[in-house]
Order: structure tokens, then C-alpha cells, then sequence
């Protein structure tokens, strides 16, 4: 006789039950699950999808194609940079392996160091600026991007956080981001402004 399971209440086969009944319960517990993971999501598909994870150690660019497609609309990269050379990384959108140097990027930020605020508009540029990266610190960088692979205006938000090593002392930094042209790109490219970068890049897909 078929018992249920303490947490959820599917129907399970014992020990005691019939070699032919099996197909049946498996059917029968199958179901129950399905049922169950669509009630907890509130869909049958999960919020965000891993696309890709690459690692990258002392490069003086770093770039991921074809992380963007009719799949998704909107997509979140995070990049946690532990190392680097050089200073200030930015960040270029490509299509079919090629970034995309036109000036079409703009940006409006608010940055915060200590006790000390300012804010600033960049319009015309050729890339992003993410944020500054100097030797030993860590900074961390999270990318919500707004319809990248559509034929129409991209935009995005940008966060990022700078960690020193050395002291308790961080930086902050809020990025509005915008694409001025209906470009339908499919990756992008981080990399430091001089020297090298060493760190893991990960892109999501938001499911629609």
C-alpha cells in the first residue's frame, strides 16, 4: 500500500507493494512533484538562468559572446574582480565578436567615498566606466541590462562596490546606463583602462 511523503504528501510505493504497480506510482509521484515545484516557483520556469561563468587571470581584456539572444530580454552580469594592475574598468557591448566603439554610451552616476558624494553625467563616450580598480582591492560589479539583443535603445543600471584589502575603508559607486542606437548585440567585453584584470564574470538570463 502506497504511503505519502512527511513534507509534501506525495504518494510513494513501500516495500510491501506489488513489482506491478510500479509504473503506476512512479507516474503518480512524478506528478506530485511537478505540481509542487510549479506552486513554489509561481511558474514553471525558474526566475534567472546561469548563461555563462568564465574565469580570467592578468588579462588585459576579458570578453563573452553570445550570452545574449531572443531567449531573454533582460540579463544581470556580475563581476567580482580580485586583482589588477591598472585602474577604472569599463565595459563594451559586441555583436558577432566585435565591440562596438561608436560613441553611443552615456552614463549618469553617483558616487560615494567616506563622507564625500558627487555626481556626474558622461554622454559621446566610446564605453561604460565601471567603476575604479587599483592594485590589491577588490571590487565587485553587478549589471542589470535592458533589452541588449533587441532592436532598439539599450539601457541598463549598474552597481558597484569597492573593497580595500588593506583597511575597512570602501567606495560605492550607482551607474544609470544607456546605448543611444538599436543595436541587437549579442555579448560585451570588460577590461581595465591600463594594465590587467584577474577575476569571474557571470551572466544571467531573466526569464520572461
Amino acid at each position: 500500500m502506497a504511503t505519502t511523503t512527511p513534507n509534501y504528501g506525495w504518494a510513494v510505493p513501500t516495500s510491501t507493494d506489488l513489482v506491478k504497480d510500479g509504473a503506476t506510482a512512479i507516474e503518480t509521484l512524478g506528478d506530485s512533484i511537478d505540481a509542487s515545484m510549479n506552486t513554489a516557483l509561481g511558474t514553471k520556469k525558474a526566475g534567472m538562468v546561469l548563461l555563462n561563468t568564465t574565469s580570467f587571470s592578468a588579462v588585459a581584456s576579458q570578453s563573452i559572446n553570445d550570452v545574449f539572444s531572443s531567449t531573454y530580454d533582460n540579463y544581470r552580469i556580475i563581476c567580482d574582480f580580485i586583482g589588477s594592475t591598472g585602474t577604472n574598468n569599463n565595459m563594451r557591448l559586441r555583436v558577432s565578436g566585435a565591440d562596438d566603439t561608436t560613441s553611443n554610451y552615456m552614463r549618469q552616476y553617483i558616487y560615494a567615498a567616506s563622507t564625500t558624494i558627487a555626481a556626474a553625467r558622461s554622454n559621446s563616450q566610446s564605453t561604460w566606466l565601471l567603476g575604479d580598480h587599483d592594485g590589491s582591492n577588490r571590487t565587485v560589479n553587478i549589471v542589470d541590462l535592458i533589452s541588449p539583443n533587441l532592436a532598439r535603445v539599450t539601457g541598463g543600471v549598474h552597481f558597484s562596490a569597492m573593497y580595500y584589502n588593506s583597511s575597512s575603508a570602501n567606495a560605492w559607486l550607482q551607474n544609470g546606463l544607456g546605448f543611444n542606437a538599436a543595436t541587437q548585440f549579442t555579448g560585451f567585453t570588460i577590461y581595465p583602462s591600463s594594465g590587467t584584470i584577474t577575476g569571474t564574470v557571470s551572466v544571467y538570463g531573466y526569464n520572461k
